[in-house]
């Protein structure tokens, strides 16, 4: 499914439940707000899956399902024991990740002044926060992971390789401010649930060069600045 079609699907489900929700308040139609509400978790987690966004929509999607069969005292439990379950499928997917990630050829991990291969940035944050300073000539990208951390990467004093690169960002729990030239254009296809992506810099009129941010966060942010 397409961005557009999918955009389409989550708003028409959020004005449905928006009606829905509504209708006790205008009509004799009794209907539970404190009961029914985990359904807009379950449909947000829906619109993750529509973005190939599979780990956050599934994640999201068991728990709006574990809170509404809790509300319908179909299974009941402490809502509380969700928190830890939440940092066991975290930590596993953490790990499921880095397993199925290729070895990299940069010792300096994207440090300022390197060159290499595609994935000269490597930036991983578990619990803890990050800053990468990169003034390589021929940047070519990378990744950047936060769980429950945030991540600054400068990008102002580089120049990408052929003009073109990509960073794919995962948040979890987590941000990551990127920062590039003015006459950079950035094209941002980062899939967000319960998160979001924010770019606070005018595009150039005419661009030197293109930056892609790829990836999707989970109760996370990616922010764009110059």
């Amino acid at each position: 499914m397409d961005s557009v079609a999918n955009n389409r699907f989550v708003g028409f489900a959020l004005i449905a439940l928006g009606v829905f929700f509504l209708m006790p308040l205008v009509t004799s139609f009794e209907f539970s707000f404190d009961m029914w509400w985990p359904l807009i978790v379950i449909i947000t987690g829906i619109g993750s899956l529509t973005k190939n966004v599979v780990w956050g929509g599934l994640i999201t999607i068991a728990i709006g399902v574990a809170l509404l069969l809790n509300n319908l005292d179909i299974f009941t439990f402490n809502v509380w024991l969700l928190w830890p379950v939440i940092l066991i499928v975290v930590g596993a997917t953490i790990v499921l990740g880095y397993t199925r990630r290729p070895r990299f050829q940069s010792p300096a991990n994207g440090s300022a002044g390197t060159t290499g291969t595609y994935d000269d940035l490597n930036v991983t944050c578990l619990f803890s926060g990050a800053e990468r300073r990169i003034a390589s000539q021929a940047f070519r990208g990378g990744q950047v992971s936060t769980t429950f951390g945030g991540a600054s990467i400068d990008l102002r004093n580089a120049a990408l390789a052929d003009g073109a690169a990509t960073i794919c960002v995962n948040a979890m729990f987590g941000g990551v401010d990127i920062r590039v030239p003015d006459d950079w254009a950035v094209n941002v296809q980062v899939s967000a649930t319960f998160g979001g992506t924010e770019t606070k810099r005018p595009e150039p009129a005419n661009s030197k060069a293109t930056l892609t941010v790829t990836g999707s966060c989970l109760f996370g942010g990616v922010s764009i600045k110059s």
